[in-house]
């Protein structure tokens, strides 16, 4: 590959291109601000119609506050006279005396109390005052207390009667008496409820609405006509005429349109609302485009002015890079070698480490950080020898030395796991041949070793298959026989003295003889092949039954059992090859725990299509230097130990396609983590 192909070729002169390119660049800025304009103007009227939308569902909103507001009120005025209409029922015969209904008038705070029998005859009549006149209410209630007798679906009414003086009002409040033979009206000033109505009413929201800036007009219609507006707009289509009314009265949404108004163009935004009071219509606002034309005249003028400034900086500038092709094209080259060198720097498999003849850290590749679990903030321009992985990688032995290379292997614990490196180390030189530090491969080969190690076990278990498959038969001959004859030692002969040690030789013969027996049983387990396809088994079934069966005998050695099992895992394993794989872990947990305290853990979680199976325990831990071995057969550091119990574990995870992992702490304790493919 030629890099420096750019440079090698001759500069071409830019002046020729100078005056084309510009022309270009003038019709582009052209092009940007026409679009700009156009661009500008389109969102500020989007943003003035969002706004105007947000404005009228507001309107939509309180309005229907109003109404309920309203009704509310009116709700209350009327709990409140009936609750004296029906305490002056509570008396037998309505027997009150004009006197008394009076003092009920004054204490209740209303003008007079008057009571009509079945003929709208006034009975009985009381007023709080000498000015409230009985005669001139009677004549104004009597209309009202006729309607409410003659129409048998009501039994109250409230009326607001305007009085024949100007400013007087007064409610009426008419109630039928539980025996439809009486007629109760309680009379009440209603300026105050008057003015509240109409502070709350949707006619004094629509005013003070109407009076924010930009707001041309706020109305509501039906397709009667108008029911209110803030204020005289003209003559208007009715909705069934208007084709954009008729269409925003059967949507849900915000419409709008611009409208005209007395020669003057508005933004108008419609919306529908319902209520029992004035059925179903519809809400406009009217909102003035003034400000609107006014602001985008003025970013206008500042688009224009700023393309002016943008095409002169633009013309400078072309004229200054032109003087600085060379410089660019010298760039672009270093840059494209640069380029490469990253790459092939992060295309390398193995780690790779630079520092300075100081030991400083200059530069590292991705699998280096990978690898050790750091970021390229926290590991370039820091000293080698600080950092608590330098025994990795030798530098210091290597510049002491004084050679140009070394390759050595190196263990290092990432974690909880050992790591196994290949460590290449060269010198790096200066441009004048002189030493500047040096550069490390490192080589991660603990997979290979795993593999290795692995081959290994299978090449002896493959070894002790076929001895097994020899000796196996004429071991267990002679077995059977000594059981056979020490059972009919035990149970035929009776010597006539040393009794007692001929049965206790008889049955150590026996017993030994079992345990033989056991241990062939293991080994020629442990060297079966059991490759075939097991069905799906309920692997937290197992897991939970074979930790409660062990319970009982780790309670005896005073040993605790925790469980956290996820329930309903499942995968393709043979069930009782797991229930052994687990005895045997819990055992040795169990085991490891004994002369302490002991607590043995046993843990099932589902990860990502994976089932992990964990047993743990706090017992003195593992070395590191004996990690390697336990899954040896014949492994043990046991006195009575066989050395088969994790050589079967580690089988049963193999032939379950899975893995197993040994964490143990410096501290103290052990956990064997399985893996196994989850359904």
């Amino acid at each position: 590959m030629d890099l420096t192909r750019e440079d090698d070729s001759p500069t071409r002169k830019p002046s020729r291109f100078v005056i084309p390119v510009v022309a270009v660049l003038g019709v582009l800025l052209v092009i940007s601000t026409y679009f700009g304009i156009r661009k500008s103007r389109s969102d500020s009227l989007e943003l003035m119609r969002r706004q105007g939308a947000a404005l009228i569902e507001s309107l939509a909103l309180s309005a229907d506050n109003a109404i309920k507001a309203n009704s509310f009120f009116d709700l209350l005025i009327q709990e409140k006279f009936s609750d004296l209409a029906a305490f002056l029922e509570s008396r037998e015969g309505l027997d009150f005396s004009p006197e008394e209904l009076a003092d009920f008038a004054v204490g209740y705070g209303v003008d007079a109390i008057l009571i009509y029998d079945d003929t709208l005859g006034l009975m009985l009549a009381g007023a709080r005052g000498n000015f409230v006149s009985i005669d001139y209410i009677n004549s104004m209630v009597l209309p009202e207390a006729r309607k409410l007798v003659q129409d048998s679906s009501r039994f109250f009414d409230l009326q607001t009667i305007s009085g024949n003086v100007p400013g007087d009002i007064s409610m009426y409040y008419l109630e039928k008496t539980s025996d439809l033979q009486h007629v109760i009206v309680i009379v009440s000033d209603a300026l105050f409820y008057s003015e509240s109505k109409k502070n709350i009413g949707i006619g004094y929201l629509v005013m003070s609405i109407a009076q924010e800036i930009g707001i041309e007009y706020i109305l509501f219609q039906t397709e009667q006509g108008i029911v209110f507006s803030s204020r005289k707009i003209g003559p208007i289509l009715k909705i069934e005429k208007d084709p954009f009314l008729n269409a925003a009265l059967n949507t849900d949404t915000v419409m709008s349109r611009f409208y005209d108004l007395n020669d003057r163009e508005i933004l108008e935004l419609v919306r529908t609302f319902s209520s029992i009071e004035y059925g179903d219509g519809l809400f406009r606002i009217g909102l003035s485009l003034d400000k609107y034309n006014e602001i985008i005249g003025g970013f206008d003028r500042q688009m224009i002015a700023f393309s002016l400034v943008m095409f002169a900086a633009v013309v400078l500038t072309m004229m200054y890079l032109s003087g600085k092709q060379k410089r660019a094209n010298l760039d672009r080259s270093i840059r494209r070698i640069q380029t490469l060198t990253e790459k092939v720097f992060d295309s390398i498999n193995s780690a790779l480490i630079a520092v300075s003849r100081e030991g400083i850290i200059e530069t590292a590749n991705r699998q280096f950080f990978e690898l050790f679990g750091t970021g390229e903030e926290e590991l370039i321009g820091k000293k080698w020898d600080d950092l608590e992985f330098n025994e990795a990688v030798p530098f210091r032995d290597f510049f002491e030395g004084g050679g140009n290379s070394i390759e050595t292997n190196t263990e290092y614990s990432i974690g909880a796991e050992a790591h196994y490196f290949l460590v290449n180390i060269a010198r790096l030189h200066d441009p004048d041949n002189r030493p500047s530090g040096a550069v490390a491969i490192i080589y991660d080969y603990t997979h290979i070793r795993d593999l290795e190690q692995a081959a290994q076990r299978r090449e002896r278990l493959s070894e002790m298959g076929d001895l097994a498959a020899g000796v196996a038969h004429e071991i267990r001959n002679p077995l059977n026989a000594i059981s056979i004859a020490a059972q009919r030692l035990m149970s035929e002969f009776e010597p006539k003295e040393n009794s007692e040690d001929f049965h206790n030789f008889a049955r150590q013969i026996k017993s030994e003889a079992g345990r033989l027996n056991e241990i062939v049983t293991r080994f020629l387990s442990l060297t079966r092949s059991r490759s075939n396809i097991e069905p799906t088994g309920e692997i937290s079934k197992v897991a939970k039954e074979t930790s409660e069966l062990l319970a009982a005998e780790a309670e005896k050695a005073g040993i605790s059992i925790r469980m956290n099992i996820e329930p309903g895992i499942r995968a393709a394993v043979s069930e009782d090859r797991l229930k052994q794989l687990l005895i045997n872990l819990m055992r040795n947990a169990m085991e490891a725990c004994s002369g302490r305290q002991g607590e043995v853990g046993v843990y099932l979680r589902k990860v990502a299509g994976s089932a992990i199976l964990s047993v743990t325990d706090n017992g003195p831990g593992i070395p590191k230097e004996l990690r390697d071995k336990i899954f040896n057969p014949y492994f043990s550091t046991k006195e009575k130990g066989t050395g088969l119990g994790l050589s079967i574990v580690h089988q049963i995870v193999e032939e379950f396609k899975g893995s197993i992992e040994v964490v143990s702490p410096e501290e103290e304790g052990t956990e064997f983590r399985v893996t196994i493919p989850a359904k």
